[in-house]
């Protein structure tokens, strides 16, 4: 997709002579650039470079290693990680909308580029004269960004290797990129915008204050990044849900611009600022899949950001954030007592983001969903037992009387409850001909189990037919029963049980709908008379109790003595190994029903039986 971005001219450093150099820069460099001397100049500006004792080298701040390649291979690191309606991720049914991770020539150039002073005379000439040839100056993207960022590195590690009419072109170009990053939109390109505009402008003035141009460019960059960690993160560190694909990238930009602020008079953003980022590193690790990637990245299982998290723990962290480290993360040892029940909550919601954290606990191999809902779109995670089984846009058909409903509007927050029992998000949004689909999902702590469901009210005609589309994460799949309608999602081992509520159990009786394979998804199907319908799925996260045989049945809902058809209200009893839960659900206006002997007046209750067959409410909603 073409971008709408002006390209970014070259600029011009001052000419030779005192312009050049700041007062700041040894009085011999001056004195030569006064007389005319540039080679003179050059020759002591490189003995400088070499001896100089302040600025400590990026190599040194970043503790060994080469700190550009924390969260390079993720889709962030890829030219198409803007955001915006004209790149949101296309409807795809199941199929997750992702980025390729940056190319193996954006890496390897990064392996490569030297961090200290080398004696490759010739060799880092022609590779940077080939890049200020590359046209992707135009509109850069993050690769490009990165790869400015490390050719700004090897300018003051090893300017002995580029001779001196190159070393100036080079950091002309790369004064001129930091400096119209100022004219990016954060909002369409937040990621290109902090690696630019933030930390390009901010090393260049770290690594340069000599230079009248470049001093100037560390208080830009920290105007730059100031204003994208209290534009892109809410008070408590969750990112805007249009940047969950790149928040690991901006996270590892975030962190070694710390790292460089640390050595500043202003550090490299404002007081407010430093305390979001702060809350960013626990937003990170609350946004963490089991094998150690970031949400919405791509999923190819060889993620390794310990050396980015060691160094954000040592920048923000405290010791919360260590302990919820130890047991959320790969790779690091666990103390035998977490002392978990006194650390923070691990769910957690922001309607200002659009983004909803569903989890028990910290630990790795605990159940978790993450949803994202801006504006029209929806995509989730679901994590089970350390596998990725659902990731992707959770996609909807409704059709009332043959003809489809459209959105005409952006999903808003009904209601969000975390207790000690289930966290509850139901989210809503409204649909063409005055009809609205709210969208449930419950997570049960101690119980194990998610509840998803959608509901279509106000419907204005007399037949509707519905059809979601839960999309599998990669090599993940649908384990079908034989006979009933139940089945298992699937990786390298059964791991939820998936029942359709709203189905019978045996598939021969019929029943209004389906649930199967679609391609890639897990498609339900149901079809309903009158003003709504309601297409529930109950999901079995407990492996032992998983296998020990379940069933469900559809409940009789009874007001003033009459039975009540489906779209006033359903009510369902769920039995999987030993344990059962009663939900219920009122698609009309609430009365008082009668379901399984219980009175209701509420819209929606989700409730286990106890042992002595008393129904104990997991969580009850009023309509």
């Amino acid at each position: 997709m073409m971008s709408n971005r002006q390209a970014i001219p070259s600029r011009s450093l001052p000419p030779p002579g005192k312009q050049r150099w700041h007062k700041s820069a040894p009085e011999a460099i001056r004195r030569a650039a006064r007389n005319g001397e540039p080679l003179s100049d050059w020759r002591l500006w490189i003995e400088h470079l070499a001896t100089r004792g302040t600025p400590i080298p990026l190599v040194r701040l970043w503790g060994g290693g080469n700190a550009l390649l924390w969260a390079a291979g993720t889709d962030g690191n890829s030219d198409a990680s803007k955001t915006g309606p004209e790149t949101a991720p296309a409807a795809s049914h199941g199929q997750d909308a992702q980025s390729p991770p940056a190319g193996e020539s954006t890496l390897d150039l990064l392996r490569r580029l030297p961090l200290t002073i080398d004696g490759e005379d010739g060799f880092w000439r022609q590779e940077a004269a080939g890049w200020l040839a590359d046209p992707r100056d135009a509109c850069p993207g993050a690769r490009r960004a990165l790869e400015a960022l490390g050719w700004a590195s090897a300018l003051a590690a090893a300017a002995d290797g580029f001779g001196w009419d190159l070393w100036w072109r080079l950091l002309d170009h790369l004064v001129g990129l930091a400096e119209d990053a100022a004219g990016l939109s954060l909002d369409r390109d937040p990621l290109v915008h902090q690696l630019l505009g933030g930390e390009l402008a901010l090393t260049l003035g770290y690594l340069f204050p000599e230079l009248s141009a470049c001093r100037p460019l560390a208080k830009t960059g920290r105007g730059s990044l100031t204003e994208g960690l209290l534009e892109l993160v809410d008070g408590g560190g969750l990112p805007d849900a249009r940047v969950l694909g790149v928040f690991r990238p901006l996270l590892a930009c975030w962190t070694r611009c710390h790292l460089i602020g640390e050595q500043l008079e202003n550090g490299c953003a404002s007081n407010r600022a430093q305390l979001q980022y702060a809350w960013a590193i626990r937003a990170a690790l609350r946004l963490s899949r089991p094998d150690g990637s970031g949400v919405f990245a791509l999923a190819n299982g060889r993620c390794d950001d310990r050396g980015l998290f060691d160094a954000a723990l040592r920048c923000g962290g405290d010791g919360d954030d260590e302990r919820i480290a130890a047991i959320a993360l790969p790779g690091r040892k666990a103390p035998e007592h977490s002392g978990e029940g006194e650390l923070p909550a691990a769910a957690d919601h922001s309607g200002w983001a659009a983004v909803t954290v569903l989890r028990p606990g910290w630990r790795r191999g605990e159940p978790r969903l993450v949803v994202a809902y801006p504006e029209r779109q929806f995509r989730l995670e679901l994590s089970q037992q350390k596998e990725l089984l659902l990731a992707g846009n959770w996609d909807t058909l409704v059709r009332v009387d043959g003809e489809p409903l459209q959105p005409v509007g952006s999903w808003e927050e009904l209601c969000w409850v975390t207790d000690g029992d289930i966290d509850y998000l139901e989210l809503g949004i409204a649909l063409s001909g005055g009809a609205r689909l709210q969208r449930h999902a419950a997570l049960a702590r101690e119980d194990q189990f998610l509840f998803l469901a959608d509901a279509v009210i106000d419907c204005p005609g007399t037949t509707i037919e519905y059809r979601g589309r839960l999309p599998f994460a990669a090599g993940a799949g649908f384990g079908q029963a034989a006979e009933s309608w139940e089945g298992f999602l699937l990786k390298d081992r059964a791991a939820a049980l998936v029942l359709p509520l709203g189905l019978p159990e045996w598939r021969a009786e019929g029943g209004p709908g389906s649930l199967r394979t679609a391609g890639s998804a897990l498609e339900l199907c149901h079809r309903g008379r009158g003003g709504a319908i309601l297409a529930p799925l109950f999901i079995d996260l407990k492996p032992r109790r998983m296998t020990r045989g379940s069933t469900w049945r559809r409940l009789t809902v009874a007001e003033n003595q009459s039975t009540q058809p489906p779209e006033v209200a359903v009510g369902y009893r769920v039995a999987s190994g030993n344990d059962q839960w009663l939900v219920y659900r009122s698609l009309a206006p609430a009365a008082n029903r009668t379901v399984l002997g219980h009175n209701l007046i509420t819209e929606l209750l989700i409730a286990r039986f106890g042992r002595d067959g008393q129904v104990q409410s997991l969580i009850e909603i009023e309509g």
